[in-house]
């Protein structure tokens, strides 16, 4: 039986072949005076060498890489000749025998078609097995190193480092993490199960256009659309060109699917280039994106685009529940839009503080900071994070009118995937997940405050942008800034605050030069990032009535922050001055009826009363406050002469010697 017709020659019968090719060259007649003659085996040496046994057990394996590859009983044949020097140093030296050259240890195109033709195959057939375009080369498995020097087929040909370590131990080597990532099926929905469907009909379609994956979880929901791991190798890796076989073979080693991220961050030559390889391929491309921009970007020829969409509530829920067995995880799941990913991340965090505390399930405190932590992208470095402390709704005082938009803010945030998914508003009106609020008010009446309570109450992060150090003079460097900071926030689920909003938001009538045109693109493009983010953007203002009205149009609320009325003032006077602290005769009714502040200034006067108490024996009194509220006035320049603080200070004497 011609080993054609079987699977493929065995070691031993490879063997067989190289000691009649080492008996053919010992036969033929040498110079036995020859002085180079020691610097290369001898014939002696080499039937000795090829008399020996081949390597222990590797035909299971050779046959487990030949069904992996899809090998044919030549290929086979001509992968072993190539990996032998790596299962044995005694091929390598004969090898250099044949080639008459101890320095070419490797196997070369003439080597292998000298070794394996015979019968029905000839020569031509094991060199068509090595073309680049075939399987062994096209998939990695084996490579013509570049020897310029050499004839072509005399080139050397190197095995795999991955199938080297196949046939040796057993396993191919790790995968490079920071290069390559292997994604396995998940446990739970990585997508909303309508994306999946829609994504398995796509993968399925007998186009062989790529196809990008979009989306946070977009590896985790491929693997799941394919039912098989996904090997995620990061395009900078691929530049050269080479190296793609070697991805795909190992993710054909690992049972996987190879897909590429990251070509958004190449530069666009280097993008086209690894475009290029991967759609030469036999294999249909895949390529996975965070978003949707990133696949508009890519742009270097038709693909179809499959987005994952966002898990809903429900699909959270059950992610959290099976992360953190026990937990009561509803408030957790519809507050946080987080991907499978990040729900996995953020419940090992909350099992580890809950652990930490000695509590054996995680609480909701717990599940709230992982989700905070698992959140964070990168914002701490482009926007400074706000602490909103343990402040509640009782301590926020504000209008009426002011305090039920505030709570409407919370619904929406805490309720808008039931709202917009579940009863389908989203598709009905088109309404998106995010918000944006502009909060306007003079200084003091609480904007700030307000933003912290409505996060404290989700549990989310709130973080402050000053639109004032955002803005640049240079053309671009705003879009460039903003770009980063929203880049930073995307899947962060933080509410941006962005300060003094009449910055960029002011009021635009005419356009008089060039800078005035820019600036118009500034907000057109500020607008357009806002809208994009899926969660809540507040900006604030002191002066409404400069904001542009066309900017105005565009908000999802305006919320009014009026001065505080005296009913106001005496609350916030009562809150102001803590519980613990020492006072004396205090009249909260009159500073309220007599002396217009906002919450802020009458923080300002409570602290500094308290310090001017601290020095003079230790209770506030009011005494302490007009003195106090002399500095506030004087400070706002409402009051400068002494004469105005010597009635200020009459005002207030008669409460404080009753």
């Amino acid at each position: 039986m011609a080993w054609t017709e079987r699977a493929g020659i065995s070691f031993a019968e490879l063997d067989a072949r190289i000691r009649d090719g080492v008996e053919q060259v010992a036969r033929a007649e040498t110079d036995a005076n020859d002085p180079f003659r020691g610097l290369f085996i001898s014939d002696e040496q080499a039937l000795a060498l090829a008399a020996g046994s081949p390597p222990p057990v590797v035909e299971d394996r050779l046959d487990e890489l030949t069904a992996l590859l899809g090998l044919d009983p030549l290929e086979r044949a001509v992968l072993a000749v190539c990996a032998a020097p790596e299962l044995s140093s005694r091929y390598g030296r004969l090898y250099g025998y044949l080639h008459d050259d101890l320095t070419r240890q490797l196997a070369s195109p003439r080597l292998a078609a000298a070794l394996l033709a015979g019968g029905e195959i000839g020569g031509e057939d094991v060199l068509a097995r090595l073309d680049a375009g075939a399987t062994l080369r096209r998939r990695g498995a084996i490579e013509l190193l570049d020897e310029p020097r050499l004839p072509l087929a005399d080139r050397p040909l190197k095995c795999a480092e991955a199938i080297a370590a196949r046939l040796i131990a057993g396993a191919a080597p790790a995968a490079d993490m920071a290069l390559a990532e292997l994604v396995g099926v998940p446990a739970v929905a990585a997508a909303a199960e309508v994306k999946l469907r829609e994504l398995r009909e796509l993968l399925t379609s007998e186009s062989p256009l790529p196809v990008a994956v979009v989306g946070a979880d977009a590896p985790a929901a491929l693997a799941m659309a394919l039912g098989t791991p996904v090997l995620l190798a990061r395009a900078r890796a691929l530049e050269n060109g080479g190296s793609l076989p070697g991805a795909r073979l190992r993710a054909t080693l690992a049972g996987a699917v190879l897909a590429v991220t990251g070509l958004h961050e190449l530069a666009p030559e280097d993008r086209a280039a690894v475009w290029r390889a991967l759609d030469q391929g036999t294999e249909r491309a895949l390529v996975c994106v965070d978003s949707f921009h990133e696949s508009v970007v890519l742009g270097q020829g038709p693909m179809l685009v499959a987005r994952t969409g966002a898990l809903g509530s429900g699909e959270r829920r059950d992610a959290w529940a099976v992360q953190v067995p026990g937990a009561a995880v509803d408030e957790v799941a519809v507050k946080f839009r987080l991907s499978a990913r990040q729900i996995e991340q953020a419940a090992e965090i909350a099992q580890v503080r809950a652990r930490v505390r000695g509590a054996g399930v995680p609480g909701g405190e717990d599940l709230d900071y992982g989700a905070r932590a698992a959140s964070r992208h990168g914002l701490e470095g482009l926007a400074a994070r706000v602490e909103v402390g343990d402040c509640t709704w009782d301590d926020l005082i504000v209008s009426d009118r002011a305090a039920r938009a505030l709570a409407m803010i919370s619904s929406f945030l805490r309720h808008r995937d039931r709202v917009l998914c579940d009863w389908g508003y989203a598709d009905e009106v088109g309404t998106t997940p995010g918000i944006t609020i502009l909060f306007a008010g003079e200084s003091g009446t609480g904007k700030t405050m307000a933003a912290r309570v409505v996060a404290r109450d989700l549990g989310l992060d709130l973080f402050r942008i000053d639109l004032a150090t955002v803005v640049s003079r240079f053309i671009g460097e705003t879009e460039k800034q903003l770009d980063r900071v929203f880049g930073a926030a995307e899947g962060s689920n933080a509410i941006l605050l962005f300060d003094e909003a009449d910055a960029l938001f002011g009021k635009r009538s005419e356009v008089h030069d060039a800078h005035d045109r820019y600036a118009n693109v500034e907000v057109a493009y500020l607008l357009q990032r806002i809208e994009r983010y899926e969660g809540a953007v507040i900006l604030t203002t002191n002066l409404r009535q400069n904001i542009d009205a066309a900017f105005l149009r565009r908000l999802d609320l305006v919320v009014e922050f009026p001065f505080p009325e005296e009913r106001e003032r005496a609350r916030l006077w009562h809150r102001l001055l803590p519980a613990k602290a020492p006072v004396s005769d205090i009249d909260v009714d009159f500073l309220a009826a007599r002396f217009k502040l906002s919450g802020g200034s009458i923080r300002n006067v409570s602290l500094a009363a308290a310090l001017l108490a601290a020095g003079d024996g230790g209770r506030i009194t009011m005494d302490h406050l007009a003195r106090g509220i002399a500095l506030e006035y004087d400070k706002l320049g409402r009051l400068t002469l002494e004469a105005d603080f010597d009635r200020l200070y009459a005002a207030v004497r008669p409460s404080a010697s009753a």
